[in-house]
């Protein structure tokens, strides 16, 4: 009965320390307080001049993402582990997967109704780089096959209101 009562107890602690490392692996670890930013998007090579708005709920790694379409900026991103501040641009990010873009003989980006050029599928990431009092967002867009090469770049200020 002893041997029982032993093998229970190993088992719940088992089960128990399962448990708790599932719960632990499956999230980042953001600690900040809910955030929303909305920035003119400025001297944009990726599009026109607009605005981009992101967000964050509390103690969440999730980015929120809303850009108006014409400044041709990525629609959704994520964060980093961390803590995250916006304003700052400290831990996030923008991206889109399996874009398509149209380029011209030169590997220029065309805009998607000028009618020539190649159609290609990329993947865009752009990362926030602090410049004084504004941001500045770098993005890449890199073939979405195997080869993983980069296709373009374009870059926009954002100012935080």
């Amino acid at each position: 009965m002893k041997v029982i009562l032993m093998n229970l107890a190993a088992t719940a602690a088992l089960a128990t320390t399962a448990v708790l490392l599932v719960a632990d692996s499956g999230e980042k670890g953001c600690h900040q307080p809910a955030q929303s930013v909305t920035f003119d998007v400025g001297h944009n090579t990726c599009g026109a001049p607009g605005i981009l708005r992101v967000s964050t709920p509390q103690d969440t790694c999730r980015l929120d993402v809303e850009a108006e379409e014409r400044t041709g900026l990525p629609m959704t991103g994520d964060v980093y582990d961390g803590n995250v501040d916006l304003r700052q641009g400290d831990n996030w990010y923008l991206a889109d997967l399996n874009v398509a873009i149209t380029v011209d003989a030169d590997g220029g980006t065309l805009p998607g109704d000028a009618g020539s050029g190649t159609t290609v599928e990329v993947n865009r990431a752009c990362e926030v780089l602090r410049e004084g009092e504004v941001l500045r967002l770098k993005c890449t867009a890199r073939r979405a096959d195997l080869a993983n090469e980069p296709v373009s770049a374009c870059e926009a200020v954002l100012t935080p209101r």
